[in-house]
């Protein structure tokens, strides 16, 4: 018996992979219909078919880049024609920063894409879905922050500025629709093992072990681990919730040495 009430259906940017796929997968599997929104549309629909078959709920698969106002529309119509109007918006989509460096050699246009993607993105989306969340008087958006934006880190200037001023557009949309019915939260995921992230381990672009030793609960995160988080948020049972941030970082971002290295005997 699914104990959660979630007043379907859900639409998540980014999602025919990594963490948004494991929202997706979790959304289904309680027998809600699910829209896959993803920059590579044939990737979308193929995800979105697979679901399908995999769990017997309806969803719908769109391509869009998600900061393209006129792309994103068209999405929006072709998901609402199908599944009806969406009852939880989950900001998802983001990009990683090419390279590490200063802010003199970071390239304007690389700047620019990360706060689209990320921030435009989110105000993009959200503002699709606020009319009939409106009208039903009902609705969840749940945007897609990092443990980065709650700790900055050095030579991730674009990562860090675009994951922080989520914090800001989730708490300011929170105050505009909170007498709508509309909850407005984030998550603030920290190190979590995505395909993405487990090819960057593979060639040695990522140190896994190190960064399992920096976060105190010593180990990486699984997506669906996210994504648990993501369907309480979803849920009736946080009605109370609004403009808050939930970090999923295993208590990465209260520590205040990241990368120091201490050797401390044993208390006796």
């Amino acid at each position: 018996m699914n104990a959660h009430d979630i007043r379907g259906p859900v639409a998540i940017t980014g999602s025919a992979n990594g963490i948004g796929y494991a929202i997706a997968l979790a959304f289904a599997k309680l027998g809600t219909p699910v829209a896959i929104i993803d920059l590579d549309e044939t990737l979308a629909r193929d995800t979105a078919a697979a679901l399908a078959k995999e769990t017997g709920i309806a969803t719908c698969g769109v391509g869009s880049d998600v900061s393209n106002s006129e792309q994103s529309t068209k999405a929006h119509k072709e998901i609402e024609a199908t599944l009806g109007p969406i009852a939880v918006l989950v900001n998802n989509a983001g990009i990683m920063a090419r390279q590490k460096g200063w802010i003199e050699e970071l390239p304007e246009a690389d700047f620019d894409r990360m706060m689209d993607i990320h921030l435009r993105g989110s105000f993009v989306w959200s503002r699709l879905v606020m009319p009939s969340m409106r009208q039903a008087g009902y609705g969840r958006v749940i945007n897609m922050s990092s443990v980065n934006g709650l700790a900055a880190v050095p030579h991730r200037l674009a990562y860090v500025t675009a994951k922080k001023a989520i914090l800001g557009f989730t708490e300011a949309l929170a105050l505009d629709c909170a007498r709508a019915g509309i909850t407005v939260n984030a998550i603030a995921p920290g190190y979590v093992l995505t395909e993405t992230l487990k090819e960057r381990l593979e060639r040695g672009m990522l140190d896994h072990d190190g960064f399992a030793e920096r976060t105190p609960v010593g180990r990486w995160a699984q997506p669906d681990e996210i994504a648990r988080v993501a369907i309480f948020l979803a849920d009736r049972a946080s009605d109370y919730i609004t403009g808050a941030t939930i970090a999923v970082d295993g208590g990465l971002h209260i520590r205040g040495d990241h990368g120091e290295n201490i050797d401390i005997s044993p208390f006796q």
